[in-house]
């Protein structure tokens, strides 16, 4: 028997033997294509690797790794591939005809004009070739040539092949942009009639009527898509978001739960995802934990069962795996990444920016982590290093949409509108579109006063999508120009897509207290947090409109609300806090704020109404521990270095390092007259009284106590007639002010 089974062993591997290379790289070849199918492209990858090994100088494999490439997001890294695969096949056309396509839609003129180029190359061997006529009309379509030759284009490749589904979603996109709606569905049509078989198609026109709004449309098409391959992800996938969004649940759990049985890990987490949302948290849990254990090299695996511990308020379940992914492996970069970004919302600055650093070193130029750098940046004030580390995540990743909208966003947030529209009009082509891109856009032109154009940049895109966010944005608008009925219709249509948009609710009541229909505002906030009762940023809005509009007992009720809900403690303390200090009980608001600072040391502002407080009841060296405090947590917080630098000059303290402070915060306020008041008044105790003049005359104001801190100087330089004039204006309302006191005890002992 042992003789036997040697013989058959000898014989399997002699077998191997004799395969020739050609053989070999065949079995490889077929086997990463089968990966590709699958989308399981890091398999693709190996097997496509192994072939070249066998034989390097065949073209193929390098071509087909440049499609896997593509697969995983790498478009350089596959045009490299088929750039290889040319030098050693010239006559590739695959290759060529990808590498075209990578060209077309380059943000360099140069690079598509020698896409439109190789197309056309292609085009001349093989005429009528769609792919071909695809890439040239995109190329055509981007050299901002004349549209008519690239829609003949895309007409001559539908021509030839009916069934081309990207020549018909181009042409179908360019009648879009036309606002030819009917003539774009006519193209989809005609082209899924010509490929009754093909699911593709299927799922390529429900996408279309769900930008339409026409569900019903949409959910058919799907559903013809899985008759024709009931394992088509992107169609179990669309369909399941639709049914979900209509209230079907149960059966868009059923489509989940079939595509996380999909091969490959695209569709994976998706049912246990479902089930977080729907409040299965145990069973979500467990199958994310399950994903993970079996999958323990699969990033995205941890990631998810990280996001379903924080989201269930678990953080130290989801620091517990990352402390042991990092025991595990020291030099895991994207553990470090994780748990960075857990420090950073605790508000653990240092530490998280002690794991976001070796994470860069451990994986240099990675998108990912200048990201997670710049929020960093952000959460501690330092714009202009959120600006750069954004700015090199784009470097590294033109296509990572958050990072543009980012980077826009602080743009307009720093007065810079036009440079954020700039940002915004570099992104790929193939982003343009993007919702959050046009959204961040039309922040921008409303921030820069372009309502003329932010109105014709909505009027087309709501042509296309009735989305809540466009929606949300054009009730915004219309309010902002009194156009209260019409701002009201698309608040309101908005509110019917997602009833929980908060902000979309305040804009409403606003538009009645434009007004002045004080009740109906408030009627329109109570109605719509009374039907979410369970959502804190609900009663949030509902405690803060209360307490605007003068019901503090009714504020007081909501935020307690808040407070009895999940992830609503932090906040509803410090909104309790702000109600107790507007009402002079500052005990309450000093315990309330004590235990919040207890339970969370690294909360900034938690921290900075403690100093308030303290500032207000008399207690200076206790407000200035806890801004130092404040200042250790964020080192750029204007408030803290300006309300720190008023005390520490006011009580003598430390002048000089006051004025360090204070025209620290002129750099990140530099047209606060607030800072410009303690910058003077630094000055002033430090007894250059002409500096201090110039600081405390650009901050003069209505404010009595910059008024009063103005009148000491015009004293002290020996304008006595100035100073009078001022603080007899002062006194008239505010004689019981300190500053005031202070004044007259200066002018008065000097009389």
């Amino acid at each position: 028997m042992k003789l036997r089974s040697s013989i058959l062993l000898c014989a399997a591997v002699l077998a191997a033997c004799s395969k020739s290379p050609q053989q070999k790289e065949a079995k490889f070849l077929d086997t990463g294509r089968r990966h590709l199918v699958t989308r399981d492209f890091q398999s693709a990858i190996i097997d496509f690797r192994n072939a070249s090994q066998i034989m390097p100088t065949d073209g193929e494999p390098h071509y087909q790794l440049g499609v896997a490439q593509l697969g995983l997001g790498n478009p350089q890294i596959a045009a490299n591939e088929f750039r290889r695969a040319l030098q050693l096949d010239s006559k590739h056309v695959g290759a060529q005809l990808k590498l075209a396509e990578l060209m077309s839609v380059n943000r360099n003129p140069d690079v598509v004009r020698e896409g439109e180029k190789r197309a056309q190359a292609i085009l001349e061997v093989e005429p009528g070739n769609p792919d071909a006529l695809q890439a040239l009309a995109i190329a055509e379509l981007r050299l901002g040539e004349d549209p008519s030759e690239a829609i003949a284009h895309l007409e001559e490749a539908l021509e030839k092949v009916p069934g081309h589904l990207d020549s018909a979603m181009t042409l179908a996109i360019e009648k879009l942009h036309a606002n030819d709606v009917a003539g774009a569905e006519k193209v989809l049509l005609k082209s899924s009639a010509a490929a009754p078989k093909s699911p593709e198609h299927a799922v390529v026109l429900a996408r279309f009527y769900i930008l339409l709004d026409k569900p019903q449309e949409a959910d058919r098409q799907f559903r013809r898509a899985l008759d024709l391959d009931p394992a088509n992800g992107p169609a179990l996938v669309g369909l399941g978001n639709l049914l979900y969004r209509t209230g079907k649940r149960d059966e868009a759990g059923q489509l989940y739960e079939r595509a996380a049985r999909l091969p490959g890990a695209q569709y994976r987490p998706l049912h246990a995802m479902f089930l977080l949302e729907t409040g299965k948290n145990d069973a979500a849990l467990a199958e994310f934990d399950r994903i993970h254990k079996a999958n323990r090299d699969d990033r995205e695996a941890r990631g998810h069962l990280i996001a379903a511990y924080i989201k269930l308020h678990r953080v130290s379940d989801a620091k517990n795996v990352l402390n042991e992914a990092i025991k595990q492996n020291p030099q895991d970069a994207e553990a470090k990444l994780q748990r960075g970004d857990l420090l950073l919302a605790s508000g653990e600055y240092q530490q998280a920016e002690g794991d976001l650093t070796e994470a860069l070193r451990f994986k240099t130029d990675w998108p990912a982590a200048h990201l997670a750098l710049a929020k960093l940046h952000q959460a501690r004030g330092e714009n202009e290093q959120q600006i750069q580390e954004l700015t090199e995540a784009l470097r590294l990743a033109p296509g990572m949409i958050t990072a543009r909208v980012e980077l826009a966003h602080v743009l307009t947030y720093k007065n810079s509108p036009r440079a954020a529209i700039q940002v915004l009009g570099q992104a790929p082509e193939k982003d343009r579109q993007n919702l959050r891109l046009t959204a961040e856009r039309n922040n921008a032109l409303y921030a820069l006063g372009d309502y003329a154009g932010l109105r014709a940049g909505l009027d087309e895109s709501l042509k296309i999508s009735r989305d809540p966010v466009l929606l949300l944005q054009d009730g915004l608008l219309r309010l902002k120009l009194k156009d209260y009925k019409g701002s009201r219709a698309s608040l309101n249509e908005a509110l019917e897509k997602q009833p929980r948009e908060w902000k979309a609710v305040e804009a409403l009541a606003l538009s009645y207290l434009a007004e002045k229909n004080i009740p109906e505002a408030t009627r329109i906030v109570k109605e719509r947090t009374a039907r979410a009762p369970d959502s804190a940023s609900g009663q949030e809005l509902l405690g803060s409109w209360l307490a605007r509009t003068g019901d503090a007992t009714g504020a007081r009720a909501a935020f307690q609300a808040e407070r009895a809900l999940p992830n609503g403690e932090s906040a509803a303390d410090l909104s309790l806090a702000t109600l107790d200090y507007g009402e002079g009980k500052f005990d309450s608001a000093r315990n309330t704020l004590t235990q919040l600072v207890k339970r969370e040391p690294h909360n900034v502002q938690a921290i900075l109404q403690m100093a308030q407080i303290e500032d207000k009841t008399g207690r200076p060296m206790e407000a200035i521990a806890y801004y130092e405090k404040a200042i250790q947590e964020n080192s750029n917080n204007p408030p803290a270095l300006n309300n720190l630098a008023y005390l520490l000059a006011d009580t003598g303290k430390d002048p000089d390092r006051a004025l360090a402070l204070a025209q620290q915060a002129k750099e990140l306020l530099p047209n606060s007259p607030t800072v410009d008041d303690t910058i003077g008044w630094a000055y002033y105790k430090k007894g250059f009284f002409n500096p201090a003049l110039d600081h405390l005359k650009r901050a003069n104001s209505n404010s009595p106590q910059r008024l009063c801190h103005l009148a000491m100087t015009y004293y002290q330089l020996g304008d006595h007639h100035q100073a009078y004039t001022i603080l007899q204006s002062v006194m008239k309302s505010n004689a019981s002010l300190p500053e005031a006191k202070e004044a007259m005890a200066l002018l008065g002992n000097s009389q």
